[in-house]
C-alpha cells in the first residue's frame, strides 16, 4: 500500500513538473522568437504546440540518453540537443519555421533563461 502511494506522488510530482516546464517553455519560447532572427511562428496555437512539441522530444531524449542526469547534460550536449529539438520542430508543426542558425541562437536564448528558473516544483 505505502509503495503504491509513493508511485501516485511520484505521478503527481511528475505531472506538476511537466505543467510548470510547459508554462515556462512557453513563455521562453516566445521570447526567444521574439529575439531570434530568421525563427516564425504563425500564431499564438502554433506557439502552444510547438513548445508542447519540444517539451514532448526533449522528455524523450532525457529518458532514451539521461542527458539531463549528468552534469555535461546542462552544458554543450543539453545545448546541442536543444538546437536539434527546436530545429527538427518544424517538420512536426505547420506555421512553424527556423533556420539552422536560428536554431543555435534560439537554444542559446533559450537554455540561457532557463537556467536561471528553478529546476525543481
Amino acid at each position: 500500500m505505502e509503495k503504491t502511494s509513493r508511485i501516485q506522488r511520484f505521478d503527481l510530482l511528475r505531472i506538476k513538473q511537466m505543467t510548470v516546464r510547459f508554462i515556462t517553455s512557453v513563455s521562453i519560447f516566445a521570447v526567444t522568437v521574439f529575439f531570434t532572427p530568421n525563427f516564425n511562428i504563425s500564431s499564438f496555437p502554433i506557439l502552444i504546440l510547438s513548445s508542447l512539441c519540444i517539451i514532448i522530444f526533449d522528455y524523450l531524449i532525457s529518458i532514451i540518453s539521461g542527458i539531463h542526469d549528468i552534469p555535461l547534460g546542462r552544458g554543450i550536449v543539453g545545448f546541442v540537443a536543444a538546437a536539434i529539438i527546436i530545429y527538427m520542430t518544424q517538420y512536426f508543426v505547420d506555421g512553424y519555421y527556423i533556420s539552422v542558425i536560428s536554431s543555435l541562437i534560439a537554444a542559446a536564448i533559450y537554455g540561457l533563461i532557463n537556467s536561471m528558473l528553478p529546476n525543481k516544483v
